[in-house]
């Protein structure tokens, strides 16, 4: 995120110390610290939805894959049963036929 060296820090430090006095620097250090520490927590929590999220998301793809390769496969028996529904049904035609009689 942000690349602070040491030197910058310390000359941060310094500056802060020169304006703000020895007295208030502990209360600033103190509420800078609660600071970062919200936002550090801030940024975990968000982390940790962004990624429930793309999980949800994934699952929701795969869910949407097996549907459809389910549909496909159902498609493909019903067609596979109707030709051979179709295929018996001349057999079980003549079968079916009385014999005709003679006389």
């Amino acid at each position: 995120m942000l690349d602070f060296s040491f030197s910058e820090l310390l000359l941060c430090f310094v500056v802060a110390l020169v304006v703000l006095g020895p007295e208030r620097m502990p209360a600033l250090a103190r509420t800078v610290g609660r600071w970062t520490g919200k936002a550090r927590v801030y940024m975990r929590n968000l982390t940790a939805e962004l990624e429930r999220e793309t999980q949800v998301a994934e699952l929701k793809k795969q869910i949407e894959d097996a549907q459809r390769i389910l549909r496909d496969q159902s498609q493909s028996l019903q067609n596979e049963t109707h030709k051979l529904v179709e295929e018996a049904k001349p057999t079980t035609t003549a079968v079916s036929k009385p014999p005709a009689e003679h006389g």
